[in-house]
């Protein structure tokens, strides 16, 4: 079945193999429980299984009694575990659900061989295009034969991949040619603009604050997020600036199937977390600022300014509708369109699961 093309598929892939080996390891030399069981969908009874990277709302959820008092009321428990290495905790069959970017959801259903849907959203990509301070480029065509940092091979490098593809005819992948791509950490990315070693990045504004703030890296394309530039030049509502996402809740289709409240309440427990960081957005970076990168009132007051001005990257709800699906599924007619997607894949799935009176 085909998905993403060869160029990124094949990192993904081979990184997958090895997951698959050791988990398969790990279960021969376990209590009993075998790969099939692992893999195996069951009636929930109540309980999620999520495992995602650490997030500020979820930790302000649960800090305020806000996720325990939902759990009881409905009747139902979410099992959380933090781990940056979503994907090989839900490849293993440990998770029912993760977060993932919606263009990473056909390279995970490849890699896993389970049909996925996506069935809620969370965060925008906002991902930036920065360059040093004396660096004359404007755009990424100017950056062509550069070397150009990213934390990952995959994620927000596909849909700058794809920008490169549409704007410019030049291929920004791993072995892509066109560009020097350096994968690091995501804490080094802005530092290495700033100090040479590196001519741009694919940067978070959150982890480059001291380098942003200096004026040691300068975003270009007036500083649009990956998300603001979809919107722009790709979609319908030019006002949309959900699309496309790093974060979508994603579990596989037959776990969403069998356990439709469970979808739901998580679902409902998230847009509950969403309203919080409107209500108390400043709050929360002040208490979880190591999730923001942020080190001092004054980087802070910095975040503060560029979500109100520039891009705040919280989608205004968790629930999922027919208007935003249609907008988001138009990502991967570009994802084909430039060569990041089989022409012959079949379409990406979500579910829209009804929000009920839990949300309420």
């Amino acid at each position: 079945m085909g998905k993403l093309s060869t160029g990124s598929r094949a990192v993904r892939l081979r990184w997958f193999a090895l997951v698959a080996l050791v988990s398969l390891f790990g279960a021969a030399c376990g209590s009993g429980s075998g790969a099939d069981e692992a893999t195996e969908v069951a009636d929930a009874n109540g309980t999620v299984r999520m495992v995602m990277a650490p997030d500020p709302v979820w930790k302000w959820l649960e800090s305020e009694g806000i996720k325990q008092e939902m759990e009881q009321q409905a009747g139902m428990q979410v099992i959380t575990s933090s781990s940056w290495d979503e994907f090989g905790v839900y490849a293993g069959g440990h998770a029912d659900v993760i977060s993932a970017a919606t263009y990473e959801v056909p390279d995970l259903e490849e890699a896993t061989g389970d049909p996925a849907t996506i069935f809620g959203r969370y965060n925008g990509d906002r991902s930036v295009l920065a360059v040093g301070a004396n660096s004359p480029a404007q755009n990424l065509c100017d950056l062509e034969g550069k070397k150009i940092a990213t934390y990952t091979a995959v994620s927000i490098t596909l849909i700058w991949g794809m920008y490169a593809q549409k704007f410019c005819g030049t291929d920004l992948r791993a072995g892509g040619g066109d560009y020097e791509l350096i994968v690091t950490d995501v804490q080094n990315l802005s530092s290495l603009v700033a100090r040479g070693d590196a001519d741009a990045c694919l940067c978070l504004p959150d982890f480059a604050i001291p380098d942003l703030m200096s004026g040691a890296v300068r975003p270009v394309y007036d500083g649009m997020s990956a998300a603001q530039m979809y919107a722009e030049h790709f979609a319908v509502d030019k006002a949309a600036t959900t699309h496309p996402q790093t974060n979508v809740f994603v579990a596989r289709k037959a776990w969403v199937e069998k356990n439709p409240e469970e979808a739901q309440f998580l679902i409902a427990l998230w847009d509950r977390g969403i309203t919080k960081w409107q209500e108390h957005r400043d709050e929360i970076i002040a208490a979880y600022p190591e999730d923001f990168a942020v080190r001092s009132e004054e980087e802070a007051a910095f975040l503060r300014d560029w979500l109100d001005t520039r891009y705040d990257w919280f989608a205004p709800t968790a629930q999922l509708d027919q208007e935003w699906v249609a907008e988001e599924t138009r990502l991967f007619d570009l994802m084909k369109e430039t060569g990041f997607m089989d022409e012959d894949a079949p379409p990406t799935s979500f579910t829209i699961v009804e929000s009920g009176p839990i949300a309420s």
